[in-house]
């Protein structure tokens, strides 16, 4: 059990505009629960603005959560990358938003419905919440990881020398990349590029010359250079990195993803999961 807790697992970053949408969306279906259904004992309590205030714990939630997205990315941010991220932690962040959740909701009761200020109802409130949420939140994260595992399994993929009954592409004998100024360019051919990472303002190119390992700066864009790059074995993998397929010599994978092992580079190059399919269907048997 311990090492399937230490196995990788993706996440989507916290401070990102989906995770606001999670937030709203989570937020609307808590006012709308707690109004529609009123558990809890609240279809008995009685107040002239009662589903005014029930809404406000579906606020609280969303407030809590796009909290979460502008703080704990920034305070944590080794913890929370996704290079470390595994099942363990996946479960441990959704406790600890439940735990926020819940403080946040037990002052908005004290603050708004009435009540002392105990920490025994806090730790009460805190009690129930993890109880409730703890054993869903370990099956569908274990769920969602036996998923991607299925999903990003390597077994159906194998690297292709030559290209089965496929003409090579008509592109140009070699690929010239011009830089913003349009006046600074590089050529090289097709074969001699292993692949193209951003670097801030500028693009690092890097490729083989007469079998040493070589690099160029070029200030451009990624994707500038993706629209000059017309071949069919070069593309985007990454909003990082443009990868020449032709060089993978290994392909493994777990729950985050592809990882792609270029010939003559020493570190595996990460594939993003918008392009899991184009390289997938690349390498399939």
């Amino acid at each position: 059990m311990t090492s399937l807790l230490l196995q990788p697992y993706p996440h989507n970053a916290l401070f990102s505009r989906y995770w606001l949408l999670v937030s709203a969306g989570a937020g609307l279906f808590i006012a709308l629960f707690l109004i529609i259904f009123q558990p809890f004992g609240a279809s008995y309590w009685q107040h002239p603005h009662k589903n005014l205030i029930l809404a406000g714990y579906g606020l609280v939630t969303f407030l809590c959560l796009s909290g979460i997205s502008l703080t704990m990315p920034l305070l944590f941010k080794r913890w929370y990358s996704e290079a470390n991220w595994t099942v363990g932690k996946e479960i441990l962040g959704v406790l600890l938003i439940l735990v926020i959740i819940s403080v946040g909701n037990w002052l908005y009761s004290q603050s708004f419905v009435g009540g002392s200020f105990r920490i025994k109802e806090l730790f009460a409130w805190i009690g129930i919440t993890v109880a409730i949420g703890i054993i869903p939140t370990t099956i569908i994260t274990l769920l969602d990881y036996t998923r991607l595992q299925r999903k990003y399994a390597t077994d159906k993929l194998v690297i292709k020398t030559v290209k089965e009954e496929e003409p090579e592409p008509t592109a140009l004998a070699t690929i010239t990349l011009i830089a913003e100024n349009l006046k600074d360019t590089f050529s090289l051919t097709p074969e001699e590029l292993l692949f193209i990472e951003s670097a801030s303002n500028y693009s690092e190119v890097v490729f083989l010359k007469e079998n040493n390992l070589q690099k160029m700066l070029i200030r451009s864009s990624l994707s500038r250079l993706e629209e000059q790059i017309q071949h069919v074995d070069i593309v985007r993998c990454h909003r990082s990195f443009i990868i020449n397929l032709k060089q993978v010599a290994k392909i493994t994978g777990n729950a985050q993803g592809y990882k792609l092992q270029l010939k003559n580079v020493e570190y595996p190059l990460p594939v993003a999961r918008r392009y899991t399919d184009l390289i997938a269907t690349y390498f399939k048997k």
